[in-house]
């Protein structure tokens, strides 16, 4: 249990202060060890310098130096980290997965060796920094593809124009052999999301053709008021384990307003949850109750646990640094 706190380095480093709910200091480490967390999750761009201002304003900066520093921080302080390969230099979505500027102009073959040879640079770099991953995401929320266009797929089977499965499955099967042959003992997840539950299903089918792409874990993002009902998540575990039972599952990103709605919502359940600490401490304790129904669950992590609005003062489009974050 725990969660994606990839921009807590930017944070500190510009002088956010954490506080508990009693208006104490903490530190943000120490604060969820104390809260039971015991694994971390931090995403990695090819290049983010590359990003859009508005997409590294938004978070896409995390470049493998910061990458490593972090890393090293949770793994100092007792927790499991699981790295999340983005495999562009700006975020991955069921709407967008570019192919990082400096490989744009690769053949299929030579992405896959790309691939391959990128995330052993980069593994070998954490190995010996002393920050070994324990889970690793080769793609993120890859359930339409990765690398566009090449890799560019529908999870029920075929692609767009330009792109294939076997594409999209040689890019796999060659991060994962990077990632056994430089951390043999790291467990690999393969992330999807949620945004059409049947294709959760279906994607899983389809890449089981492809034998070389050996995985241990499927990841989930699910977002309420994106995805629907607790009964839509717990429906497809109960699938999930049906057809895949020789998988864990993992609810890789998840998470629950306390004051406010994810951008564009499709679903409100404001009325059974409202937008406060206890509707948001209510959410979260149902959504346990069902994972705990499935016995292939075995992790949780909370989206961006590290940042609230609270005491942020935007000047001209930017934060100003100086205003204390509250934690808890």
């Amino acid at each position: 249990v725990g969660g994606d706190i990839s921009m807590l380095k930017k944070f500190l480093d510009e002088g956010a202060v954490y506080k508990n709910k009693d208006g104490n200091v903490v530190q943000p480490l120490e604060f969820f060890k104390a809260q039971g967390w015991n694994a971390m999750r931090i995403r990695l761009f090819v290049d983010p310098a590359n990003a859009s201002s508005s997409d590294r304003k938004e978070g896409a900066i995390q470049d493998l130096d910061y990458v490593i520093a972090l890393s090293k921080d949770i793994k100092a302080a007792g927790f499991k980290l699981m790295l999340d390969f983005h495999y562009s230099d700006t975020w991955t979505d069921p709407g967008q997965h570019s192919t990082p500027s400096a490989w744009s102009s690769m053949t299929v073959d030579q992405l896959k060796t790309q691939v391959y040879e990128y995330t052993k640079e980069c593994l070998d770099k954490l190995n010996k920094a002393g920050a070994t991953p324990d889970f690793i995401q080769t793609g993120n929320e890859i359930t339409v593809g990765m690398l566009w266009p090449t890799g560019h797929i529908y999870a029920s089977g075929g692609a767009p124009k330009g792109g294939s499965w076997d594409n999209f499955a040689g890019y796999l099967a060659n991060a994962i052999k990077a990632c056994n042959e430089m951390c043999p003992e790291a467990q690999i997840v393969i992330h999807t999301e949620m945004h059409a539950a049947s294709d959760v299903i279906k994607f899983y089918q389809q890449l089981a053709n492809y034998t070389d792409v050996k995985y241990d874990i499927i990841g989930l993002s699910y977002y309420p008021d994106w995805h629907g009902a607790l009964s839509v998540i717990d429906q497809t575990l109960t699938t999930l384990e049906s057809k895949f039972a020789d998988k864990k599952i993992q609810i890789v990103e998840t998470g629950y307003g306390f004051e406010w709605q994810l951008s564009g919502p499709k679903y409100d359940f404001t009325s059974t949850y409202p937008l406060t600490d206890e509707g948001q401490r209510k959410w979260t304790a149902d959504f346990i109750e069902v994972l705990n129904q499935h016995t292939n669950v075995n992790g949780l992590f909370w989206w961006y646990p590290e940042y609230t609005l609270n005491n942020i003062v935007f000047k001209g489009g930017s934060e100003d640094w100086s205003k204390n974050f509250t934690a808890g």
